[in-house]
C-alpha cells in the first residue's frame, strides 16, 4: 500500500526474512549482545565504502571529513541508536538491503538455527543478515538514511512481522541512524557500561572511532575503541588476546585462531600482512557463493574485500588484512584483477601460509591432523588447479589407510611400499564404511600392501591432474587390471593352474557370451581373496567413483561397460563351474552380474528378478 503524497510505502518482507524475523524476535539465544557488533560492523562498511569512493570522487565527503560511528543509548527512552556518517542508503538501497536477502546460505543459516543451539548464532555475519539481529533485543527498528550523492533521505521502519514502511523523511547530513525500541527482557543493554563492555570485546580494532554516549547523563560522549590498525603495530607490542579479538572481528568465527601469520614482506614489492588459520570450519566454506575474508587496504585505506585474486580460493577458510605500499590509491575494482603487484602478493601470502602449514604439519602432529580434517578437502583443490604450488601441497596430504585409520601421508606411504612395488594403491570413493567393506581390498589387506582411502569428491578430480608422487604413479584399484603376483607373500604364492581349469574356462566363455551386451570383460581376478566376484572398470574407462560422482551431477552420463572379475578359488564359482549343464546361463550370469554389482554399492534395476534367479538356482533341482 503507497501513500504517493508522502512517498510512503508499505512493502511486504521476502519469504527468507520473515522466517529469519520470526526467529531472531522469538530466540532466547545468549549470544544476543551480537546484535551491536553486527551493526557496527555494518556502520564501518558504510564508512569504508564512502572512504573508498571519495578517493574518485572529490567533494563527496564535503565539509565531515572524519568518518566516525556514534552509538546512544537512554534507558529513560528504552532505545539504543547506531549512527554512522558514511556512505548511506538510497530508498531503493532501504529495500534491497533490507527487505531481501539476496544470498543462497541464508536458507541453512535459518535451518542451523532451528536445529542447532546459541552456538550457531555468532556466525550470523557471514551470511549477510546481520542486522536482522537486530530484533533479538528491540520490538521495532527505524533505519534513518540519507545518500552521500542524493540529497533525499528516507525512513525504513518495522516492527519485524510481515511488513515494513520507507518513506520520505527529512536528515540533514549523511550517513545512517538506525535505532532500535529494546524490549522488556533485553534492558540489559540499555546499560552504557554493558554497551562500553561489548563494543571492546567485539569491535575494538574497527578502523573508525567509536564513541558512546548516555543520552540520560550530560557526560559527554566516549571514544570506546582503539581504531589503531593492528596489523601496523610491532608484533613484540600485541597480545594473544589482541590477535584473537581481531580474528574475530574480521572473521565472524569465534574460535580460537589456530595460527596467526604477521610479517611485513620488503623488497620488490612491499605490504603488511595479518593472516589467521582457524580452528574450526565455517559452515558456509563449501557454499558455491562464499568468498575470501581477506581485506584489502592501500597505506591504512581500505580498498575491498571483495577481491578473488588476493589468494586462491583453496585457501579460502584464512581471512586476514593485506596492507600494501604499491598499489595507486585510486585504483578500480576491475583494474586489480590484472594488477601484476596483487598477482606478486597472492604469491607471496600463500607461499607463506604454505609454509607454516608445512612447519606445524610436522612439529604438532595431533593438532595437524584435526586442522585437516576441517580444511584438507580444501586444500586438495589446489591440485585440481593448475598453478606453482603443488610440490609444497602434496607433503601435506594426509589419509586413512587399509592398513589403519591413523593418518598418515604420501612420504609415509612411501616408506610403507614393499621394495618391487612401482605403484601408489588408492581406492576412492566418498563412502568410507563401502570401502572399509569392498572385496577390492581382498588381495591388499592379505598380502599386506597398503592402499590409501580417498574420500573426498576432490579427490578424483585432482587425481587426473597429479599422477604421481615422486616417480610413483598413482593406481586405482577399481580401474583396470591390478598385477599382485609379485607382492604377494612366498606363503600365498600358489600354482595358479587349476584342477578344474576346462570347466572355468567354460564358466567364463557363458558369462561373456551371456553379458556380452552389459560388460567389456570377464577375467580371473588376482585381488579377490574371499569374495567370489567383482566389477571393476576398464583401464581406458572412467573409474567406477568418478562415474557415479559424475552421474550425480549429470543424470545423462551413461553407464560404461565394468569388467567383471571372478575369483576361481572360491567354493561357490568352483560349484557352478562344475552345474553348468544343469542350469539355466542367462539367469547364472545375471545372477552373477547383480551379486557384483550389490558388492559395488549400486542399486539393482530389477531386484524381483535377482530373488527369482537365486531361488532357481539353489532350491530347483
Amino acid at each position: 500500500m503507497a501513500d504517493t503524497k508522502n512517498n510512503k510505502e508499505s512493502l511486504v518482507f521476502q519469504a527468507e526474512v520473515s522466517k529469519l524475523l520470526d526467529l531472531m524476535a522469538n530466540s532466547l539465544y545468549s549470544e544476543r549482545e551480537i546484535f551491536l557488533r553486527e551493526l557496527i560492523s555494518n556502520s564501518a562498511d558504510a564508512c569504508e565504502k564512502l572512504r573508498y569512493e571519495a578517493l574518485s570522487k572529490k567533494g563527496l565527503l564535503g565539509k565531515e571529513k572524519e568518518l566516525k560511528i556514534n552509538i546512544r543509548v537512554s534507558k529513560k527512552k528504552k532505545i539504543i541508536e547506531v549512527e554512522d556518517n558514511g556512505i548511506g542508503m538510497s530508498r531503493q538501497d532501504l529495500i534491497d538491503n533490507l527487505g531481501t536477502i539476496a544470498r543462497s546460505g541464508t536458507n541453512k543459516f535459518i535451518e542451523a538455527m532451528k536445529t542447532k543451539k546459541g552456538d550457531d548464532l555468532s556466525s550470523i555475519g557471514q551470511f549477510g543478515v546481520g542486522f536482522y539481529s537486530s530484533y533479538m533485543v528491540a520490538d521495532s527498528v527505524k533505519v534513518l538514511s540519507k545518500s552521500a550523492e542524493l540529497e533525499e533521505s528516507f525512513l525504513w521502519s518495522s516492527k519485524g512481522k510481515d511488513n515494513y514502511i520507507v518513506e520520505s523523511f527529512s536528515k540533514e547530513n549523511r550517513g545512517t541512524i538506525v535505532t532500535l525500541n529494546i524490549k522488556k527482557d533485553s534492558d540489559e543493554f540499555l546499560d552504557s557500561f554493558r554497551l562500553r563492555s561489548i563494543i571492546t570485546k567485539y569491535s575494538n580494532y574497527i578502523p573508525f572511532p567509536i564513541y558512546l554516549k548516555d543520552l540520560d547523563n550530560k557526560e559527554k560522549e566516549e571514544k570506546i575503541n582503539e581504531g589503531n590498525p593492528l596489523w601496523l603495530k610491532d608484533k613484540k607490542n600485541i597480545k594473544p588476546e589482541d590477535y584473537k579479538q581481531f580474528y574475530n572481528n574480521i572473521s565472524f568465527n569465534f574460535d580460537e585462531p589456530l595460527k596467526t601469520i604477521h610479517y611485513n614482506a620488503e623488497g620488490v614489492i612491499n605490504y603488511r600482512a595479518l593472516l589467521y588459520i582457524p580452528t574450526n570450519q565455517p559452515m558456509d566454506l563449501f557454499q558455491q557463493d562464499r568468498k575470501n575474508k581477506i581485506k584489502l587496504y592501500v597505506q591504512k585505506v581500505f580498498i575491498t574485500d571483495d577481491c578473488d585474486e588476493i589468494i586462491p580460493n583453496w585457501l579460502r577458510f584464512i581471512p586476514g588484512v593485506i596492507d600494501s605500499q604499491d598499489i595507486s590509491l585510486n585504483i578500480s575494482r576491475e583494474m586489480l584483477q590484472n594488477n601484476p603487484v596483487i598477482t606478486k602478493i597472492k604469491k607471496g601470502i600463500t607461499t607463506k601460509i604454505l609454509n607454516e602449514i608445512t612447519t606445524f604439519s610436522s612439529k604438532e602432529v595431533d593438532t595437524y591432523h584435526k586442522f585437516w580434517s576441517n580444511f584438507g578437502a580444501v586444500i586438495k583443490e589446489g591440485l585440481y588447479e593448475f598453478n606453482d604450488h603443488h610440490d609444497k601441497i602434496l607433503p601435506l596430504l594426509r589419509f586413512q589407510t587399509s592398513e589403519s585409520e591413523d593418518l598418515i601421508s604420501l612420504d609415509d606411504y612411501l616408506k610403507k611400499m614393499k621394495s618391487d612395488q612401482k605403484e601408489i594403491y588408492y581406492f576412492a570413493n566418498t563412502d568410507k564404511d563401502h570401502i572399509k567393506n569392498s572385496p577390492q581390498l581382498e588381495g591388499f589387506i592379505a598380502n599386506k600392501i597398503p592402499v590409501l582411502f580417498m574420500t573426498d569428491a576432490v579427490d578424483e578430480f585432482w587425481l587426473q591432474n597429479i599422477q604421481k608422487f615422486k616417480e610413483k604413479e598413482f593406481k586405482s584399484i577399481t580401474k583396470g587390471k591390478v598385477d599382485l603376483s609379485k607382492l604377494k607373500k612366498d606363503s600365498d604364492k600358489k600354482d595358479n593352474i587349476n584342477k578344474n581349469v576346462t570347466k572355468i574356462n567354460d564358466l567364463i566363455n557363458v558369462l561373456k557370451k551371456e553379458l556380452e551386451a552389459k560388460i567389456s570383460n570377464v577375467i580371473i581376478s588376482d585381488r579377490l581373496t574371499k569374495s567370489p566376484i567383482l566389477l571393476v572398470a576398464d583401464e581406458t574407462s572412467m573409474d567406477i567413483n568418478m562415474e557415479k560422482l559424475m552421474k550425480m551431477h549429470n543424470k545423462k552420463t551413461q553407464d560404461s561397460k565394468k569388467i567383471l572379475e571372478i575369483n576361481v578359488d572360491h567354493p561357490m564359482i568352483i560349484k557352478l563351474s562344475e552345474t553348468l549343464t544343469k542350469v539355466d546361463h542367462k539367469k547364472l550370469s545375471n545372477l552373477l552380474l547383480d551379486q557384483a554389482n550389490i558388492l559395488d554399492g549400486n542399486v539393482l534395476s530389477n531386484p524381483t528378478n535377482y530373488i527369482e534367479s537365486l531361488t532357481d538356482l539353489f532350491i530347483k533341482p
